[in-house]
Formats: structure tokens, sequence, C-alpha cells
């Protein structure tokens, strides 16, 4: 898989999440009904839902089992799957309206797969660092910024592609 060689171009090579270990094996995964207890996402057929109406539909079944989510245990253990650092002068001039937009998408993203998820956001002085669960959400995030405000992006991803940094400046 090509990484890009210029800073800039943004990529929309396939980031693939199967040597994930929080993830079960292709083809398995829990049996019947699971609810996170941390975050109140429902796990049913093969599949994690973060629905506030579908929760509270199946909390009150029998056999559901309590579990911690995949990306409430990372978030836990602190083990992201991407990082994205934003930097620059137009960073501290926009930061409300860019800060906005990352939220907008962490949201978008839970709700078509509440595995993909922000971690955390810290700020480091000019710098602002964004830890994701899943290395194509840093991806994505990378690609929104470059799509609104131009800059420069760099993504940088590991061999096995299940961890991606990104960098994006202007």
């Amino acid at each position: 898989m090509k990484v890009p060689r210029e800073v800039g171009k943004h990529t929309r090579d396939k980031v693939y999440a199967e040597n994930d270990p929080y993830l079960p094996p292709k083809g398995k995964g829990l049996v019947g009904v699971a609810i996170c207890k941390d975050c109140t996402a429902v796990y049913q057929n093969k599949k994690w839902f973060l629905d506030a109406k579908l929760y509270e539909e199946k909390k009150t079944l029998k056999d559901v089992t309590l579990v911690t989510c995949p990306a409430c245990k990372k978030t836990k253990e602190n083990v992201p799957n991407g990082v994205v650092t934003l930097k620059g002068d137009f960073l501290k001039q926009h930061k409300q309206e860019i800060m906005n937009l990352i939220h907008n998408e962490d949201a978008r993203s839970k709700k078509y797969n509440p595995l993909k998820r922000i971690m955390k956001i810290n700020e480091k002085g000019d710098e602002i660092e964004i830890l994701t669960t899943s290395a194509k959400l840093a991806q994505r995030v990378g690609s929104i910024l470059f799509k609104a405000y131009s800059g420069e992006v760099e993504y940088k991803k590991h061999e096995n592609a299940k961890f991606m940094r990104v960098e994006w400046r202007r």
C-alpha cells in the first residue's frame, strides 16, 4: 500500500483492522445480544450500534450480556490506532471551528460504527493531539481538515496498517 509522497496529498488507501487484537476473529463474535457497560453500545447480529432506543429496548431482556466494547477497552488501556496532530498559526486563530468540525466527524463516525471514535484530545502548547480508536478515523480527520482548510497533511501508516499517524498544519 502506498503512502502519499508529497505533503498536502490526501489518500484513500484502505486501512485494515483485521489484525486488531481488540476485535473478535473474522467470522466470530459475541453470541446473542450484548451491551457495553461503559458507553451503552449494543451488539447484535455481529455489529455494534450506538442507539439510545435500541439500548432501552435491549437492556430489559434476560439474556443480555454486559461487556466492555473494543473501543472502550482501547480507551481504558490507552491504546490508540490513530494519532492526529494539528499545528500552525491558523489553528490558533480558528481553533473552535476546527474542533467543531472534528467533533462532528466523531459523531458521524460513531453513528456509522461506534467502535471508531475519538479517545482523547490533548492540547500541548500550540499543538493539538487527537487519539482515535481506528486508523481509518485518523485518516478521515486529516482528509476533512485538508478539504475544509487546505494546508498540509501528511499520513504515516505503519506496515501492518492498523496504526496511522496524521499531521495537519497550516
